[in-house]
This record gives structure tokens, sequence and C-alpha cells, in this order.
């Protein structure tokens, strides 16, 4: 996992979808709200188009976030372009979903660090070489961590970059010691107990947890070592550090 570059925390805070009970999620908007937080990462989705352009939105389908109806993929760029996202944040209006070249040009001037989630990347061949190539146009390897449920994807981004971080995400358990790959394993927050992150440590592994918006939560996982953790409210976890 790249270093914070906005501090010394431990566990780093990263914001999910940008920071998605603040803001819109997966919008320019979340992005630049965590950002003014000043918190160590921003947590995005992957997907694409069906001209081909890789797109930040994290569901299947429209309905829950878009004026719309139907399947992102069956949409082109411009018909995409041309939906709102819905949203509860009343200081948001007009917000449109961004295309990941956008997100990274618009963050590339920050310092937070990226953890870009491939959703479902079996649907869209050749998306892994689409984002590392937007990864190094970007200059951007240093800060960015690509992370997916669907692992081989994952080894097919480090086929293609090696030098860019990956994190294999885990749902419903943690992996056993010889599953362990990669070097960061990202799961679910209440698989961890101090045992099992004493354990993924002793394999040299860093920790990470999502997603965490209870303050008691985090600061069970903080005392019991994690080293990152992801969360909607990242306002509310700065306070775990005050």
């Amino acid at each position: 996992m790249p270093a914070s570059r906005v501090s010394q925390r431990k566990p780093i805070i990263v914001g999910h979808r940008g920071a998605a009970g603040l803001a819109p999620e997966n919008t320019l908007p979340a992005f630049q709200v965590a950002i003014d937080l000043g918190i160590d990462g921003i947590e995005f989705d992957v997907q694409r188009s069906r001209d081909g352009v890789p797109i930040v939105f994290h569901d299947e389908d429209l309905e829950r976030l878009t004026n719309d109806t139907g399947k992102l993929f069956d949409r082109t760029l411009d018909e995409l372009r041309a939906l709102e996202i819905k949203t509860d944040h009343s200081a948001y209006t007009g917000v449109h979903i961004p295309t990941l070249q956008e997100v990274l040009g618009f963050v590339q001037q920050a310092e937070q660090l990226l953890m870009i989630e491939l959703k479902e990347p079996w649907r869209f061949p050749g998306i892994e070489e689409q984002v590392v190539t937007l990864i190094r146009r970007y200059d951007l390897v240093e800060r960015t961590q690509i992370r997916s449920f669907y692992h081989e994807a994952l080894h097919t981004v480090h086929r293609l970059a090696p030098e860019i971080a990956v994190s294999e995400l885990w749902l419903d358990r943690l992996p056993k010691d010889d599953e362990v790959i990669y070097k960061t394993v990202n799961a679910h927050h209440v698989l961890y107990t101090p045992a099992e992150i004493e354990r993924l440590h002793r394999r040299g592994v860093q920790v990470t947890a999502w997603t965490v918006d209870d303050l008691q939560e985090a600061q069970r996982l903080k005392d019991a070592g994690i080293d990152g953790l992801t969360t909607n409210y990242p306002d509310r976890l700065l306070k775990l550090f005050e």
C-alpha cells in the first residue's frame, strides 16, 4: 500500500467512493470533500461504457444513482454524460457521472492516495490495461492501489504493471496463509479480530478494512493494529486522532 502523503496516521483514513456520506458518491464533489478534509486516500469504482470508456460509477444498474434506468455498460459515454446524479445532499445539484480520465486529472494536483476498485472486470476485457495506461499517463503510479474482488484481474494488473500496488478484496472470509499473494488484504471490517490482524501482519501483509462508519468500531480496529480504514464519513473517523 502506498504511504500516505498527507499524514503519519495509523490507520490511514480512506474516503469510500470519495466521501459517500457527505456528497454524491463517486463524483468530483465527493472527491473534493475528501481532499478538503485532508484524509489520506480516496476510494472509487471503475466500470466501462458501451463504447469502451472507463467510467467512475459503482452500481451495475443506473436507477439508484441517476435519473434513468438500465445498465451502465449498455450506454455510450455521451448517453451517460447526459444523466444527472440523484442525491440526498441538497447542496449538490447538476452533478454528472465522471470518466476515469476526468477523475485522475481532477485529483492529480492533490496528494491523496487513490484506491481504484475494478468492478466486475470480467465484463470488460482489457480494462486492466486501460486503467494502467491512464494511471501512468497522469503520473500517479506511486499514489495508486488497484483493488478487486476478482483476483484474476489483479494478476493481470501485476503482469502489466508490477510497479502498481494491488489489494485483494475479501467479502465473507479472510484468506488463509497459503492464499495470501499480494502485500495488502482488504476485507469487511467484521471479519477482523486482533488475532487475525496479527496473523496477517506476521505474513508481512498490510491489513485494511471496509466500510467503517462507526467510531467505536474504528477505535476497536485501530487498537487491534489495522493499517487502513475505508469510510463513508471520514469526518467522523478523523476524531480518532483528535
